[in-house]
C-alpha cells in the first residue's frame, strides 16, 4: 500500500505539470480557435530561462520564477502579434502549419544555444525521501504538486473574479457580441496567448527538476499536454486539469507495474481511443467556429 501511495503521489505531481500545459491548449482553442503545436516549446523555454537565472546567475528562486513567467508572457505577446494574428482569418490549415514551423524554429535555436547539452535543474526542496509512518515522500514532488495547484487556482480565480478575466471569457464565448460591448477582442486573444505561455513556462520550471533540461523536452511536453486537453475535452478548462492528472497517474502506474518502454505508446492509445469513442472528451469540448 505504501508503494501504491508513492506512485499515486508521483503521478499526481507529473500530472499537475501536464495539466498546466493542457490549460494552455484549451485556452487557446476556446478563445482563438487555435491548436498550437508550438505550445510545448514554451515549457522548454521556461525551463531554460529558469536554469539561466537560478543556476547560472544565482538569483533567488522566487525572482527567477517572476523573471521566467514575465519573459514567457512577453514572448507570447510577440509571437501572437507577429506569427499568429496574421493567420486568424486564413484557412484552418494555415495556423496549423505556422505553429509547427514555430515549434521547429524554437527547438533548433535552443539546440544551437545549448549545444545539445542536457542540464540538471537542482531540486527546490531536495531529493532525499522523507518518511512518514512507512511512507516515503520526495519533497520535490510536494513542491511540484503544490505550486501547480496554486497556479491553477490562481488562474481560475483570475478568470472568474477580475474584469479582464471576464472580458477574456466573453470574447471566447461570443467575439461579435463582446466587440459590440466595447471589448477589444484582439487584445483579449493576445492576453490569452500570453497567459497560456506563462503557464507553460511555469510548467517547464516545475518539471525540470524531475527530468533533465534539454532542447527537445518541449516536444513531449506539448504532446502530453495536447493528449490531456483532448481527454478532458478541447476547450474545456476543468477537463484539461482532470485530463492532466489522469494521464500522469496512468503513466506512473504503467511505468511501475508494466514497463516504462510502453509509456508513450499507451498515451497515444488513450488519445486514439478518446478520439474514436468520445471525440468531445470526457467533459465535452467547447469550441466555436472560426471568425
Amino acid at each position: 500500500m505504501e508503494t501504491f501511495i508513492q506512485h499515486v503521489f508521483f503521478g499526481l505531481a507529473v500530472g499537475a505539470t501536464y495539466a498546466l500545459v493542457a490549460l494552455g491548449f484549451s485556452m487557446q482553442f476556446r478563445a482563438m480557435n487555435l491548436i498550437n503545436f508550438s505550445h510545448g516549446e514554451s515549457c522548454m523555454i521556461g525551463a531554460f530561462i529558469g536554469l539561466l537565472f537560478y543556476v547560472f546567475l544565482k538569483l533567488p528562486l522566487w525572482l527567477s520564477w517572476i523573471i521566467t513567467m514575465a519573459t514567457c508572457g512577453v514572448l507570447g505577446v510577440i509571437i501572437e502579434f507577429l506569427a499568429i494574428r496574421p493567420v486568424y482569418n486564413a484557412p484552418l490549415l494555415s495556423p496549423f502549419i505556422v505553429t509547427i514551423g514555430l515549434s521547429m524554429i524554437f527547438r533548433q535555436v535552443s539546440n544551437i544555444l545549448s549545444e545539445a547539452t542536457a542540464y540538471k535543474f537542482p531540486p527546490t526542496l531536495g531529493e532525499s525521501p522523507v518518511t512518514f509512518g512507512g511512507l516515503s515522500i520526495i519533497p520535490e514532488q510536494c513542491w511540484v504538486l503544490g505550486m501547480a495547484i496554486v497556479l491553477i487556482y490562481g488562474f481560475e480565480q483570475y478568470l472568474k473574479k477580475t474584469r479582464t478575466g471576464k472580458a477574456m471569457r466573453a470574447a471566447a464565448q461570443d467575439p461579435h457580441t463582446a466587440s459590440l460591448m466595447g471589448i477589444d477582442v484582439l487584445r483579449m486573444k493576445s492576453l490569452v496567448y500570453a497567459l497560456s505561455t506563462m503557464l507553460a513556462g511555469a510548467a517547464g520550471i516545475l518539471f525540470a527538476p524531475l527530468v533533465f533540461v534539454t532542447f527537445d523536452m518541449g516536444l513531449w511536453m506539448g504532446i502530453k499536454g495536447f493528449i490531456c486537453a483532448t481527454i478532458g475535452g478541447m476547450g474545456n478548462i476543468p477537463g484539461a486539469i482532470i485530463g492532466g492528472f489522469i494521464l500522469g497517474l496512468l503513466e506512473q502506474f504503467e511505468t511501475s507495474y508494466i514497463s516504462s518502454l510502453y509509456k508513450d505508446v499507451i498515451s497515444f492509445c488513450i488519445l486514439i481511443g478518446v478520439i474514436a469513442l468520445r471525440p468531445r472528451g470526457l467533459l465535452g469540448g467547447s469550441g466555436r467556429e472560426k471568425v
